[in-house]
C-alpha cells in the first residue's frame, strides 16, 4: 500500500502533470501541477478542518448516497478540490484531503472490524537512528526510544486486535486483502508513496484508508534520550496527527455507538456532598459527629467537624467522586438503562466517591498551606480564614474521616474493604512524596531540576487520585484493576499532562482563585516549565531571573510585571511554551493508549470522557497560540 516501485495514482502522476484550478467567483486561483509539489497541510487547525469536512462529507453520502462520479479518480479529486477550496487550503493540499475522504469513507468499517483481520502498516520514527540496511520486511519499525509515538500507535494497534507490519510489506497487505486474509488495511507513509499505492484499486473499491505525514525536516536522534516530548514534537512537525490514527484504529473517536451521557452521574457526585447527604454516609460509618452544620460560634469540641463540613462543600468539580462512579457504572450497567436500580444498589460506591474527594480536599488543605496559597474557590483558603495550626487539624480531620467511611462500607467484604483501604493509602504516600521532592526543590534552589525529574513529581503528586478513584470503582463492581486495563499507566499520562496543562495555565493566571499570571515562577516553586528553560537558557540569565522573582517577593522590590517580562522573554527564546505544550500532547496520546487496553467499551468511554476533561484536545496549543 505505501511503497510500490512504480505505481501512480491517476491524476496524480509524476509523467501525467494534470493542472488544478479551484472554481471561483473571483476567477481561477493559481494552477499547481504534480511538478509543484505535494504537501501535508501543515498546521494542525487547517488538518482539522479539512478531516471535518471530509467526514461531514462522507456523512451525507450516508444519507443521500455516494454521487455517480466520486467514485472515479477524477470525481474524488473534485469533491477534494471543492473542499480545499472552502478551507482556504492551497492547492498542494489537494492530494492529502483526497486521502483523508477516503479514509473517513472507511472509517466505521475499519474500527469495528474482528480481531486479527485488520492490518496496520507503520513506518519507522522519522527520529530514529537508521541501523544498516536490513532485508527483513517483516521487523518491526524503529523506535526513537521510551515513549515514541510510532511505538504507542504500534502498542495501541496492537491492543485493538490489529495486525502490525512495517510500510515495506504494503504490497503483500494488499495482496492478503485480495485474498480475503484481511478485512481492511490502514497505512500512515508519505504522502508520495500514497499516492502510488492508491493506484492498485480504484477509489473507495476496498477498505484501505491512510494517514499521510512528510517527516522531512525531522532530526535523526543520536541515542534515544529524547524522550516522549520530543518525538511528539517531532510527529507535529511531520504533519503526524496521533488522535486521527487513533480514532481509524478504533481507539478514540469515530465510535459507531452513541457515547454515554455522563451528565446524571456528574451531578450524582456534586449532589453527594450535600448535608443531607454526607449526614447520611457519617452515619453509616459510624461516626455522626464527624461532621457539624450548626449555625452559629462552634464549641470547642465540635468546631473542626464544623470546619471539615464547610470545606467539603466549598466547591470545585467533584470530578474525582465522578470517576468512581463512572467507572462503577460502566461495569454494572445492563445493556438497557441502568437508571431504574434503587440507591441502596449503589450504597457503598457512593459512599466510597465521597471518601476519594474527602481525601483530595484534605490534600488541598495541606497543599495551600506549603505552597502559601491565599485564594481557593473563590474565596480565602482554610488556613488564611481560620489559621495554619485549626487548617492543620482540619485536614487531618478528614483524612481520618475518609479511611473511616472506607473501612466501614456496606456490604462489601472484608477482602474487597482490605484492597481498597491499601489502594488509598498506597495513593496518599505517593502524593505526599511528590509534594516533598517538589517542597526539597523549592527550599534548595541551587540543585539543578530537570525535565525527566518535574515529571516524575506530577506523576507523583496528581495521577494517584485519578488512578484510585478508577481502581476503586471498577473493584466495587466486582473487577480487579489490573483486569480492566493499563489503569495505572493512564492515569499516569493524565496526571502529567493535566500538570502540565496547568502550569501553562498559570502563565495566564487564575482571577478566581486571586493568582496572577507566573504564579509558580513568582512562589518559587519548581516546574517543568522551569526545567526546560535550564536546557536551553544560559545559567546567569537563568540565576538572574529567579533572583528577581524572589526580591519580587519581598516589599519593595521588582514589580511581578516586570518580572515576568522578563520570563517570557528567556522562556519564548527557549521554545519552553510549545515544548510544554508538546509534553501535553504526547501525555494525551500516552493516555488514549493506555486507554485502548481496556477491553470494556462503556469503561474506556470514561477514560476517554475522563481524558476530555482533564486534558482537552488542543488545549494546549490554545494557550501557546
Amino acid at each position: 500500500m505505501l511503497n510500490p516501485p512504480s505505481l501512480d495514482l491517476p491524476g496524480l502522476s509524476a509523467d501525467r502533470p494534470e493542472t488544478i484550478a479551484y472554481p471561483s467567483a473571483r476567477g481561477p486561483r493559481p494552477a499547481v501541477g504534480r511538478g509543484a509539489g505535494l504537501a501535508c497541510p501543515a498546521e494542525k487547525p487547517l488538518r482539522d478542518r479539512l478531516r471535518a469536512m471530509a467526514a461531514d462529507l462522507v456523512a451525507s453520502w450516508r444519507s443521500g448516497g455516494m454521487p455517480a462520479g466520486a467514485r472515479s479518480a477524477a470525481g474524488l479529486r473534485s469533491q477534494a478540490e471543492i473542499l480545499c477550496q472552502r478551507a482556504g487550503a492551497g492547492a498542494s493540499h489537494v492530494g492529502w484531503t483526497m486521502v483523508t475522504i477516503v479514509s473517513e469513507h472507511w472509517r466505521d468499517k475499519l474500527s469495528a472490524g474482528s480481531s486479527g483481520r485488520r492490518l496496520l502498516l507503520l513506518p519507522d520514527c522519522p527520529m530514529a537512528v537508521r541501523p544498516a540496511e536490513s532485508s527483513d520486511v517483516s521487523r518491526p519499525p524503529h523506535l526513537c526510544g521510551p515513549g515514541c509515538v510510532i511505538g504507542t500507535l504500534w502498542g495501541a494497534a496492537r491492543e485493538q486486535g490489529w495486525v502490525v507490519e512495517t510500510t515495506p510489506r504494503a504490497v503483500a497487505g494488499i495482496g492478503g486483502l485480495l485474498t480475503g486474509q484481511y478485512d481492511g488495511i490502514l497505512g500512515v507513509a508519505r504522502l508520495e508513496h500514497l499516492e502510488k499505492a492508491f493506484a492498485m484499486v480504484p477509489a473507495f473499491a476496498l477498505p484501505i484508508a491512510a494517514v499521510p505525514f512528510d517527516p522531512q525536516g525531522v532530526t535523526t536522534l543520536d541515542s534515544p534520550a529524547g524522550g516522549s516530548a520530543a518525538c511528539a514534537s517531532a510527529a507535529a512537525r511531520s504533519a503526524l496527527d496521533v488522535e486521527w490514527v487513533l480514532g481509524l484504529l478504533g481507539v478514540a473517536g469515530g465510535q459507531t455507538a452513541p457515547v454515554a451521557d455522563h451528565l446524571p452521574l456528574l451531578r450524582e457526585a456534586a449532589e453527594l456532598f450535600l448535608p443531607a447527604s454526607l449526614r447520611g454516609i457519617a452515619a453509616t460509618a459510624g461516626v455522626p459527629d464527624a461532621l457539624d452544620w450548626m449555625e452559629g460560634r462552634p464549641e470547642p469540641l465540635v468546631s473542626t467537624a464544623r470546619f471539615a463540613a464547610d470545606y467539603l462543600g466549598r466547591g470545585g468539580k467533584f470530578l474525582r467522586p465522578f470517576i468512581t462512579l463512572a467507572s462503577f457504572e460502566a461495569l454494572t450497567a445492563k445493556d438497557e438503562d441502568s437508571a431504574g436500580r434503587s440507591d441502596a444498589d449503589r450504597t457503598a460506591v457512593r459512599a466510597a466517591a465521597v471518601a476519594v474527594e474527602v481525601f483530595h480536599k484534605a490534600s488541598l488543605i495541606h497543599d495551600d498551606i506549603e505552597d502559601a496559597d491565599g485564594m481557593r474557590y473563590g474565596r480565602k483558603t482554610l488556613h488564611e480564614e481560620v489559621g495554619i495550626p485549626v487548617a492543620i487539624n482540619t485536614g487531618d480531620h478528614l483524612l481520618g474521616f475518609g479511611y473511616r467511611i472506607m473501612a466501614t462500607l456496606p456490604e462489601v467484604d472484608a477482602g474487597c474493604r482490605a484492597d481498597l483501604v491499601a489502594m488509598l493509602s498506597e495513593a496518599h504516600v505517593r502524593l505526599a512524596r511528590g509534594q516533598g521532592a517538589e517542597l526539597w526543590w523549592r527550599d534548595t534552589r541551587d540543585t539543578p531540576l530537570t525535565v525527566p525529574e518535574a515529571l516524575t513529581i506530577y506523576g507523583l503528586k496528581t495521577s494517584p487520585a485519578f488512578e484510585v478513584a478508577l481502581s476503586i470503582g471498577v473493584r466495587l463492581a466486582g473487577v480487579l484493576p489490573t483486569a480492566a486495563g493499563a489503569i495505572d499507566r493512564y492515569a499516569r499520562h493524565v496526571g502529567v499532562g493535566f500538570q502540565v496543562l496547568n502550569d501553562l495555565k498559570d502563565w495566564h493566571g487564575d482571577p478566581e482563585n486571586a493568582r496572577h499570571a507566573a504564579g509558580d515562577l513568582l512562589g518559587g516553586r519548581p516546574t517543568v516549565m522551569w526545567a526546560l528553560a535550564r536546557e536551553r537558557v544560559p545559567a546567569a540569565d537563568l540565576q538572574r531571573l529567579s533572583r528577581l522573582a524572589e526580591e519580587a517577593r519581598l516589599p519593595g522590590g521588582p514589580s511581578s510585571a516586570d518580572v515576568i517580562a522578563a520570563a517570557r522573554r528567556l522562556y519564548g527564546s527557549a521554545d519552553v511554551f510549545a515544548r510544554a505544550a508538546s509534553i501535553v500532547d504526547a501525555e494525551r496520546a500516552g493516555a488514549l493508549a493506555a486507554a485502548a487496553t481496556c477491553r470494556r467499551s462503556r469503561l474506556r468511554e470514561v477514560f476517554e470522557f475522563l481524558l476530555d476533561l482533564a486534558v482537552p484536545e488542543g488545549a494546549a496549543a490554545q494557550l501557546v497560540g
